[in-house]
């Protein structure tokens, strides 16, 4: 049985931005998992953890060392490495000299390419330190920490100066370095807290993060989430009656910028809850992280919790101080809002004139200009009646960017928008779209309610992504400045799961014809490659939905105008696709596709069938489209077939399948015989057509 070990590495540092921590401990996690594997040592679990002055890696139940192997080196090929009488000729003896072995140690190998010369070694397995010797100053450099810098004289480059670093294998220490700093077994806890350094015996996790946590440190990112939680709500309960407002990203932020958090509840003045509740959640979350607290019904009490770090002897102190800060930030927002309100919202617009939206694009006063047209076009099109609140919502949409409020605090864009509509006495629905046209802001977040708003934001986004690409700016690998591939599945999602069915195609068209004025020399492919651009984006959705890629392709195979329409086959596919008889139709369809390459025609003359099956397939044919045809006609509204539509015209489908293999198994359809062939031919591209309605089954991985 092999000797088990555990290994801590501690990467102790200046203060790392809050947003850098998490994905560098994936990072280490993964890259130590695949690292351990490839050298043959096997682990237990691999823990990590993390504070703002270091990232931490457990691996527990390590082998102390790798097994012993035999592996196999292959040479030249037999016939190259003896001559005729089997003489070893000088490939095989620089084969054997390269290796450190002689001729006699060399055997042959029968593998597929023919017989090779082979060399059998037995190679002792080596010790975990050396491996992690080797591993550890090649995965530290290699962190995807956004930005990296240099400090001192060092050459090499982190997110903060490395100031400590400790790596302990089971009791010894392994010996590395980076930069100037090299590993050792002294940790340090909380700079305020704890002085002296925390000398660390061996590499148990659970001793060393007892040691860290006496030492005013909670290593464990879970355990130092929970005390944030649990303690806000007991301060929030005991000074105001109320309870912090869920915010799980505001969490994760203080998460990551403490060590030893701890919750304290302050006040502002009353007065200032006459702001917008957007506003003051706003206030105290951006600028100083604070938790915005409510009372059991969800109103904003005058309260708020901050997270603190460093401990204090006087807590009444820290909490005058961070009131002291708030009440400041408080008091500019109101001044904000009181002079943002002296103008009625669409005085607003006119200023947009003056904010450029894009080199070569216009002004945003331009860019409004286009949403209207889109928006109205895209309420036309779906059958929108309300075309005066589209428009006006589409005129004032932009304004609040002029706005002393949205200068401040950016994110609050379209919110101010809608609140400022109000207070001009705008129509409701109006003020919401305002608002909405922004959603969804990030992926998978909230998308649009209203009709209005749906349109609003689909207008914005087409604009955005057409005019950037008739620019040039297209995304590029990991690059997307402009959020491209973001707004592009935001038009995506809405038009999935809000059932709006729309042509993209035509949509295209309308955004490219509005840009033409600003950009007369459009490419050549510019529809062709927005077309492709949503293609990859509703592939990629739908796959992390759990359709299967190949059932996604057949859906997109047999039309893409309708995004809403596509995903409704989709859905039917991968439903009927779980049927026994689904397989063999699908081949039997890849038959048919595969047989009708490059041909089209329509017309079945029944006098020219020759055998009895011919007829009953054509019979079954007709019968199938009868019945198939109510189903897949559009509603009254204009609507696409729901997705048990479509699964009901499958499998009515489904039931040509006897019919289209007794027609191969008994019909030759490449006859010599022009007419009859193109009459046989025929008939097969009427059943593909009706299949295609849905999908195009000859994309479906199959095992036959």
């Amino acid at each position: 049985m092999k000797e088990k070990t555990a290994f801590l590495l501690e990467i102790g540092t200046e203060e790392i931005p809050a947003g850098y921590i998490q994905p560098a401990l994936r990072f280490l996690k993964e890259e130590f998992s695949s690292r351990l594997e490839k050298n043959y040592l096997l682990f237990g679990k691999i823990r990590t953890g993390g504070t703002p002055r270091r990232l931490v890696v457990h691996v527990s139940d390590l082998d102390s060392k790798q097994p012993d192997r035999e592996i196999e080196i292959i040479g030249p090929p037999k016939a190259v490495a003896y001559d005729e009488d089997g003489t070893p000729t000088k490939a095989a003896e620089g084969f054997a000299k390269k290796n450190k072995a002689s001729v006699q140690d060399l055997s042959i190998k029968a593998t597929d390419r023919g017989d090779y010369v082979c060399l059998t070694r037995r190679e002792k397995g080596r010790p975990a330190s050396e491996i992690l010797e080797e591993t550890i100053p090649e995965i530290l450099p290699r962190i995807p920490f956004p930005k990296t810098m240099r400090w001192g004289s060092e050459k090499v480059r982190f997110a903060r100066p490395v100031r400590w670093l400790v790596a302990i294998l089971g009791t010894e220490i392994v010996p590395v370095s980076f930069g100037n700093v090299k590993s050792g077994r002294s940790s340090r806890g909380h700079r305020f807290v704890s002085k002296e350094p925390i000398e660390l015996d061996s590499a148990s996790f659970d001793i060393y993060l007892s040691r860290l946590k006496d030492a005013g440190c909670i290593v464990d990112i879970r355990s130092r989430k929970h005390v944030i939680e649990e303690d806000a709500k007991k301060e929030a309960m005991a000074k105001s009656s109320g309870i912090p407002l869920a915010d799980p990203e505001l969490v994760e932020l203080n998460t990551f910028l403490t060590e030893y958090p701890w919750a304290t509840c302050g006040s502002f003045d009353r007065k200032y809850l006459s702001l917008p509740d957007a506003v003051l959640i706003t206030c105290m979350k951006e600028h100083q992280k604070y938790f915005a607290v409510v009372d059991e019904n969800g109103a904003l009490l005058p309260n708020f919790i901050a997270i603190n770090n460093t401990p204090s002897g006087n807590p009444e102190l820290i909490r005058k101080g961070h009131e002291r800060v708030l009440g400041a930030r408080l008091a500019d927002a109101d001044f904000f809002f009181k002079e943002d309100t002296k103008k009625k919202l669409e005085e607003f617009v006119p200023e947009l004139a003056g904010m450029v939206f894009h080199k070569g694009l216009g002004s945003l006063l331009d860019k409004v200009e286009r949403i209207q047209r889109i928006a109205l076009f895209v309420a036309t099109s779906i059958g929108y009646d309300r075309k005066e609140v589209v428009k006006r919502a589409a005129y004032l949409c932009k304004a609040d960017l002029c706005t002393e409020m949205v200068g401040e605090f950016p994110t609050l864009q379209g919110v101010m928008g809608k609140e400022y509509a109000l207070i001009s006495g705008e129509d409701r629905e109006v003020a919401i779209a305002i608002e909405e046209h922004y959603l969804p802001v990030r992926s998978g977040g909230r998308l649009p309610e209203t009709t209005a708003g749906i349109i609003l934001s689909i207008a914005d986004k087409i604009d955005t992504i057409s005019a950037t690409f008739a620019i040039g700016l297209k995304p590029s690998g990991t690059q997307d400045p402009y959020a491209l591939r973001r707004q592009a599945l935001g038009i995506i999602n809405i038009l999935m799961d809000k059932a709006v069915d729309l042509s993209l195609p035509q949509l295209i068209d309308e955004s490219i014809g509005n840009i033409v004025e600003f950009v007369p020399d459009l490419p050549s492919r510019l529809k062709e490659e927005l077309l492709g651009f949503f293609k990859q984006r509703f592939r990629n959705e739908a796959i992390s939905r759990g359709i299967d890629y190949d059932v996604v392709d057949a859906a997109i195979s047999a039309g893409f105008d309708s995004v809403h329409d596509c995903y409704q086959r989709a859905l039917a596919l991968k439903a009927v696709r779980a049927r026994p008889e689904f397989e063999q139709i699908s081949l039997a369809f890849k038959r048919v596709m595969n047989i009708l390459e490059g041909f089209q025609n329509g017309s079945v003359r029944e006098e020219l069938f020759e055998h009895k099956e011919e007829k009953v397939l054509f019979d079954a044919f007709l019968q199938v489209k009868e019945r198939i045809a109510p189903i897949l006609s559009e509603d009254k509204s204009g609507k696409s077939p729901t997705t048990e539509g479509y699964q009901e015209a499958l499998i009515l489908l489904l039931t040509l399948k006897p019919h289209i293999d007794n027609f191969f198994d008994h019909v030759m359809v490449m006859v010599e015989n022009d007419a009859i062939r193109t009459n046989r031919l025929s008939l097969l591209w009427l059943i593909s057509r009706l299949f295609l309605k849905i999908g195009d089954l000859s994309r479906i991985v199959t095992e036959g």
